[in-house]
């Protein structure tokens, strides 16, 4: 049997857990998406304010986006979405970054408005103008002629243009009767004074060519705030009612190279400036990686702006599961349960633990899950043992990079997720203090420093006991660590 025989074994006309992102399934997202346990509060906070979402990598930040986006994309809403930050220098002053909202918001509006071009005369000379420069200093076009033409239709009324050109049109027939009028009057002329030397028009143009007239002597005395607020408050003056800007994917940014402490410092330039994040002209979401973000928070006001982090429950899961197999199966499978043995329902809980809350990690384990058991049996559902199997695989081929942040420029010996696991694996037990870990795993001295920096990328957490002596009991977070330290799996870089 191939695999999609198997697949469609289960009831399903598609595979589910082919694609991993939120960007690949757009086809299927209004289907398959499945809102997070917090999203009418978050929902709520949007309307009215800025708001910080933050989250683990997979725990679905993008497709809460893309979903806003859906939901936002209306007439009376200009929606900038910001995600490539390559004109963005990472070492950016507040200029900068002002300067380059304000060319994502004017590129955005402009191609808005190229599709209502009436919304234009809403603004008074003045105000026209005023957009004709930022079309001039802030849109980048192809050619100089395009920019001109644009600044022209802003600058120049209907009427005015198309009188214009109608006379262009028309003056090439009016210069050859004036032409041929001259001519016919200087012949008459000629027949009664012979003396006279013919008269020869030549080229001569007596309905010379009209230009469309712009103005284009504008000068901008910085790139400061005050430009990126007028835009706004003019956009606001259209039929626009909102502006809001889905700020995502700064993580991503090749030149960070995974390093949290970099990408923290990007994003605080502009979650800690209250200028953008705190202003009536717009409204920002800010999508952000959790690891760098708490690093953070202290320096962000999260008491003047929202902040919501990404929350999943066991029961919201499977939901997802759920909802994501009636998509690929035609609405006849509606419950993770029908792709199981009846004696493996447990096994779902097993998943669902070992996925930390993060959608796309209960993708990958069921992807795995299914794999193993058509290696096992292709004739029967899903069973505990390839669950088993497809957890094993999970464990050793995650690339722990994806999650856990590390030094851009590292030494290959210095310590990472890699070598910060293979301390916690010599531990008896997945609860541990400082000095059952230095015991351990002969950390010495630097056995503090391994603690702060596990627990401040996440891999570990207090428990908020303590021994009898009064040391913090501290375990291991991650569940995939957890089971491979109880299991005894190795667990290397690739």
């Amino acid at each position: 049997m191939e695999f999609e025989a198997y697949y469609k074994s289960l009831g399903l006309k598609s595979y589910p857990f082919s694609k991993f992102t939120a960007e690949a399934e757009m086809d299927k997202a209004e289907e398959i998406y499945k809102k997070p346990s917090n999203y009418s509060v978050i929902n709520e906070l949007i309307s009215g304010s800025s708001i910080i979402i933050s989250g683990e990598r997979g725990s679905g930040k993008t497709a809460l986006n893309l979903d806003i986006g859906r939901r936002k994309d209306t007439k009376d809403t200009l929606l900038v979405r910001l995600e490539d930050f390559s004109k963005l220098a990472e070492n950016y002053s507040h200029d900068d970054v002002y300067k380059f909202i304000t060319e994502v918001i004017a590129g955005h509006f402009f191609i808005k408005m190229s599709f209502s071009p009436n919304v234009l005369w809403k603004y008074d000379n003045d105000e026209r103008i005023d957009l004709s420069m930022y079309l001039s200093e802030y849109v980048p076009t192809s050619t100089k002629n395009q920019l001109k033409e644009h600044i022209k239709i802003i600058q120049n009324g209907f009427l005015k243009r198309t009188g214009i050109k109608l006379y262009n049109l028309f003056r090439i027939i009016l210069n050859y009767g004036m032409k041929a009028a001259t001519k016919a009057v200087s012949d008459a002329i000629t027949k009664h004074f012979s003396a006279l030397p013919e008269f020869d028009s030549g080229d001569a143009e007596y309905f010379i060519k009209l230009e469309t007239e712009i103005d284009e002597t504008f000068t901008l005395e910085d790139r400061s705030f005050h430009y990126l607020d007028k835009l706004c408050k003019l956009i606001l003056k259209s039929n626009i009612k909102q502006i809001v800007i889905l700020i995502d994917k700064i993580d991503e940014d090749p030149r960070f190279k995974n390093d949290a402490e970099r990408i923290a410092k990007y994003i605080e330039g502009i979650a800690s400036n209250n200028k953008i994040m705190i202003n009536d002209s717009f409204n920002v979401v800010l999508f952000t990686w959790s690891t760098p973000f708490n690093s953070i928070k202290s320096n962000i006001r999260t008491q003047k702006i929202s902040f919501q982090p990404l929350s999943w429950t066991s029961k919201g899961l499977r939901e997802a599961a759920g909802k994501r197999l009636s998509a690929f199966s035609n609405n006849e499978t509606k419950k993770l349960e029908s792709i199981f043995e009846e004696n493996s329902y447990d096994a779902i809980n097993e998943l669902v633990l070992m996925c930390n809350e993060n959608p796309r990690d209960f993708w990958h384990l069921l992807d795995k899950s299914i794999v193993s058991q058509f290696e096992l049996d292709s004739g029967s559902k899903i069973t505990a043992k390839a669950v088993h199997l497809g957890i094993e695989k999970f464990v050793k081929q995650f690339n722990y990079y994806e999650y856990y942040p590390r030094k851009a420029n590292a030494r290959a010996d210095s310590m990472d997720i890699y070598s910060y696991i293979k301390h916690l694996m010599k531990l008896d037990s997945n609860e541990f203090t400082k000095n059952k870990l230095k015991d351990a795993a002969k950390t010495g001295g630097s056995t503090n420093n391994y603690v702060v920096s596990m627990e401040n990328m996440g891999l570990i957490k207090k428990t908020g006991g303590k021994t009898s002596q009064g040391g913090v009991i501290y375990e291991i977070r991650d569940p995939k660590v957890r089971y491979a330290r109880e299991k005894e799996i190795a667990i290397s870089r690739a």
